[in-house]
């Protein structure tokens, strides 16, 4: 059993991020990076606009143990997140402290088009996360924010074009004037793609808003809408996917005591699809309002109290006749040492009762310790479960449900090490293993509990560092899996390199590597994607950029399910500016 080793990338990585800034994704509220015993990983969406990375998905890549993609199509397409070896369905999305990813709604939509320039926060915590964020969270979580305002108020126009009438012109003005802060963005895009009648165009807009009376008090809310249609053809003849979702929450973070932060997030959210094709609509409209509170109380010197409830309300229906209305109820009560300031160990106990089919108790301990200067050794183990949804429980429009499914549970645990090489490298490198019973088999239906446990485990490596004082740099990341589910590649790898001559000059290429693997269709062959990127800053008001995306031109497939090939896209030019003022 292999050290836990996580990544560090300038901007991407769990040591570096314990320099730049406060994580939030592991309890829910921002902490010091060293004091979470979970193995996250920071990324900054503006650095990784700079080397040309602009759409979700590709982002997530960046991160070890992550595969985003689509087995559905190319942009616009339902998205695929494979975290650890598990499905998309075992992981979960949180949006502005709401998650929007459950028994009810899946989180393909929302990877299908998401975009970074409305986002100034993204981490992914990896491993089972039931006991601070409750079910479908046995992968790990994918934690976003809409961006903030800071500094002088001014706009920003970010436009670019390029191969296969791909567009995108996204506009926002932000800033901060006294005690309030704001942030305001609208953006429409689409592409033909690189395939025969895959079209796609979204419209979308994100707003934040905060208020800071004191300093220790901030109250804020935001809202996110999107809007897009997805025209791509089925067996049968052309489909439809439109998608019509937005979400609002309203927050506050407060340090009633010296020792005492609190966060309450109040939400709502609102998601309707609709699927046109050749045998009619099938649709769902989904509508959850939900209340969260969570707290990190210093009770002594090195002891803290974690502590928080959560309350949601789901209303779904959908076209085959599912009209229901469901509670879920959640609280969590743990404990973290830290008698020094270079280690610390927590444990965390969750209930959560789900009207649709019960209750469950899930947990979690772990501890991190940096033995040396710039050596830390992180691990933890955990319970975790996922729900069944109701398309498995109630039927959907390719087969019917079973009410009885019962729910997939897992304990799974990791262990690793991060270590700083001189002053500008860092590697990091985790083993990680998951034991799940009761998996959840979807198609083809009814639904079954697949009898016994189904492993999941592997590596990943990542490493990151810069030469001649920023000269050069570069990231790498690197994951192998032992045992997955829905045979997933067996090695898939992501690297750059970044050469800035210029103060003003950016210049870099990067690569893709994916392993042979079927995702529970057809085998696929391997394949290596190349890119390069630049950008130049005329001054500062106006930058250009541009990108090259699979520069060889390879021929790969995204999927084959049932005969239906989804095949990826070829050589891509794009280029565009960015204007602030």
């Amino acid at each position: 059993m292999l050290a836990v080793f996580s990544l560090a990338v300038p901007a991407t990585a769990e040591i570096e991020s314990e320099l730049d800034r406060l994580v939030v994704a592991a309890l829910r509220t921002p902490i010091e990076p060293g004091s979470t015993t979970s193995t996250l990983t920071s990324l900054d969406p503006r650095d990784l606009e700079q080397r040309g990375v602009v759409e979700l998905r590709d982002a997530l890549n960046e991160s070890p143990g992550v595969i985003a993609t689509s087995t559905a199509g190319q942009t616009g397409a339902a998205g695929s997140l494979f975290i650890r070896g598990t499905t998309t369905a075992d992981s979960q999305l949180v949006v502005d402290g709401m998650r929007l990813s459950d028994a009810t709604v899946p989180l393909g939509n929302f990877l299908a088009g998401a975009r970074l320039d409305d986002l100034d926060r993204i981490e992914i915590l990896r491993g089972p996360q039931a006991a601070i964020h409750g079910s479908e969270s046995i992968g790990g979580v994918v934690w976003l924010e809409t961006a903030r305002g800071e500094g002088n108020p001014g706009g920003r126009l970010r436009v670019e074009g390029g191969s296969f009438d791909g567009f995108d012109v996204h506009l926002s003005h932000s800033g901060r004037s006294g005690d309030v802060s704001w942030f305001a963005g609208l953006g429409r895009g689409g592409t033909r793609n690189d395939a025969v009648d895959q079209e796609y165009v979204r419209s979308r807009a994100a707003l934040r808003f905060e208020w800071t009376p004191a300093d220790d008090v901030t109250l804020g809310m935001t809202f996110r809408a999107i809007d897009s249609r997805f025209d791509f053809p089925g067996f049968f003849g052309p489909n439809v996917d439109h998608l019509d979702a937005t979400l609002g929450t309203i927050y506050l973070d407060a340090r009633p005591t010296e020792a005492w932060r609190a966060r309450v997030t109040l939400g709502h959210y609102r998601e309707s699809y609709d699927n046109e094709g050749f045998f009619g609509n099938f649709g769902t409209d989904l509508e959850r309002t939900a209340v969260y509170t969570d707290h990190v109380i210093e009770v002594t010197d090195g002891h803290r109290l974690l502590a928080g409830a959560s309350f949601e309300h789901t209303d779904f229906a959908n076209t085959i006749g599912t009209d229901v209305a469901v509670d879920r109820l959640g609280a969590y009560l743990g404990w973290q040492w830290q008698p020094v300031d270079s280690f610390v160990a927590d444990a965390v106990v969750r209930w959560q009762d789900d009207q649709s089919y019960g209750d469950e108790f899930t947990w979690r301990a772990g501890a991190s310790w940096e033995f040396a200067e710039g050596s830390r050794l992180r691990g933890g183990i955990g319970r975790a479960f996922r729900a069944p949804t109701f398309l498995d429980l109630y039927g959907t429009a390719f087969g019917v449900g079973d009410p009885n499914l019962r729910a997939q549970t897992s304990i799974g645990w990791d262990i690793g090490i991060e270590q700083r090489i001189g002053e500008n490298h860092r590697l990091a490198v985790t083993w990680f293993e998951n034991s799940i019973e009761n998996r959840i088999r979807s198609l083809p239906t009814p639904p079954v509990n697949l009898p016994g446990d189904t492993p999941a485990r592997g590596l990943e490596t990542a490493m990151s560092g810069s030469w001649c004082d920023g000269l050069f740099a570069y990231r790498l990341a690197w994951t192998w899996l032992d045992e997955s589910l829905q045979d997933q590649p067996e090695h898939t790898a992501t690297a750059s390199f970044d050469w800035s001559p210029l103060d003003r000059l950016l210049l870099g290429i990067g690569a893709t590597y994916v392993d042979e693997r079927s995702y529970g269709g057809a085998p696929l062959d391997d394949y290596l994607l190349l890119r390069i990127y630049g950008s130049y800053r005329i001054n500062d008001h106006l930058t250009l950029h541009g990108r090259l995306e699979n520069l060889a031109d390879t021929d790969y497939q995204l999927s084959n399910i049932g005969g239906t090939v989804v095949d990826g896209a070829g050589l891509g030019a794009y280029a565009g500016m960015t204007a602030s003022f």
